[in-house]
């Protein structure tokens, strides 16, 4: 299943998953291949190892009727190899890429998968797979090349001549295809995804290759149909080029792939002028909750600014409102005194998003741990619109009176 272009021991991996009928002979052209180039490139081999996945798929039972989608087919159902006597489902064949992960591929902390055609939904069925049983996947970017999100019209006319699980599955209105992307896009679990498409193809086309919860800058056109969009015959390749630099900018910039420590305070006045300090003093929080408040915005400012892509952003965005959530129901039970004063409130609040973190406020930036999910509570604090206080009269007017009496 799995085959090694180059293995060096690194905690980073790209794999390559071919599509419908295809296998190694899916990246290759002229002597050389997709993986090799990359493995030779010295900006990724420095980091990365190179495999190749592989799985049984093959057009069966054909039938004399075929030969008028001949020149169709042949585009979209290429070279196969024997290592299994039948086709199976591509739900089935997202969890044998699963069992490949979970114990051929262990000793990887990240995974880059680089997939074709239906290869792109057999990923998407594995990483949905992981989300369901809350398992956090090690896939954590996804590079689409004419990935049929919404079904391959080949397909279509592949299930008039041969009676096939996968080609069923490619089909437009399948229900395979609906279920998976219906959960891809409710989810805000699933890795950053660029999706790269052909101008010439017309297997998958444009509105197939590039579903509707994309960002503009994810998608990506080539100068490429559906066969030559996997085989860039060198280094100077368009297709090759973008791939490369997606990798890149995802390692260096706002991805999992960095090892980001914990911050720490430098003294323990950083942040008193700030609001949501003000707000801590106003409600006579002990000192200790103080600093370790500060601590956790602190870590907050600092994974917001790290991860400043549009995609991260969404995100983000809607883990404040989760968070906001917590906090609101723990402040109406303070208001109605099942919380009898402002710092067991803050605690409540604190101990609430540690229980969650899991789950609720579960979200696809690795990094993001409990003690920033705290920070982002004071980061809502920190604004003046945002009505996050410790007190049961808490506004900007009041706490201005405050800070006038005190300076006086």
């Amino acid at each position: 299943m799995i085959e090694f272009v180059e293995q060096g021991n690194k905690k980073n991996l790209i794999l390559f998953i071919h599509g419908f009928g295809g296998g190694e002979s899916t990246w290759e052209n002229e002597g050389n291949s997709f993986p090799k180039l990359l493995a030779a490139d010295e900006e990724i081999k420095k980091n990365y190892d190179i495999a190749v996945y592989t799985y049984f798929t093959k057009l069966l039972n054909l039938y004399q009727k075929a030969q008028g989608f001949g020149t169709l087919l042949k585009r979209l159902f290429t070279t196969s190899h024997g290592k299994l006597v039948k086709n199976i489902s591509i739900e089935e064949i997202g969890d044998l890429l699963r069992t490949e992960v979970r114990f051929h591929l262990q000793n990887y902390d990240n995974i880059i998968v680089i997939a074709h055609s239906m290869g792109g939904l057999v990923t998407k069925s594995a990483i949905i797979k992981d989300i369901e049983e809350q398992q956090n996947s090690k896939i954590k970017l996804f590079v689409s090349l004419a990935v049929p999100h919404l079904g391959a019209e080949g397909a279509t006319f592949g299930k008039l001549i041969s009676s096939n699980l996968q080609i069923e599955n490619l089909a437009p209105l399948n229900t395979f295809i609906h279920q998976i992307n219906d959960a891809w896009q409710k989810t805000n679990l699933r890795p950053v995804t660029k999706y790269f498409y052909g101008l010439y193809d017309d297997i998958v086309t444009k509105t197939s290759a590039v579903p509707i919860d994309k960002e503009k800058s994810d998608a990506i056109p080539v100068d490429e149909d559906h066969t030559s969009i996997t085989k860039p015959v060198n280094t100077k390749n368009t297709t090759f080029i973008a791939v490369k630099k997606v990798i890149l900018d995802f390692e260096n910039s706002d991805s999992g792939m960095s090892d980001y420590s914990l911050q720490t305070l430098q003294n323990e006045d950083e942040y008193n002028d700030e609001i949501f300090v003000l707000k801590l003093l106003s409600a006579n929080i002990h000192k200790t909750s103080i600093n370790s408040s500060k601590e956790s915005f602190l870590n907050a400012e600092y994974i917001r600014k790290k991860f400043s892509s549009t995609s991260d952003q969404k995100r983000l965005a809607e883990l404040y409102q989760k968070i906001r959530h917590i906090y609101q129901d723990s402040y109406s039970k303070y208001v109605h005194d099942g919380i009898t004063n402002s710092g067991l409130l803050l605690t409540d609040v604190h101990e609430k998003i540690v229980a969650e973190d899991k789950k609720f406020l579960e979200i696809f930036i690795p990094f993001i741990n409990a003690i920033h999910k705290k920070g982002m509570l004071h980061q809502l604090a920190n604004r003046e619109n945002e009505n996050v206080w410790w007190v049961k009269d808490g506004s900007m007017e009041n706490l201005l009176s405050l800070i006038d009496r005190e300076e006086k």
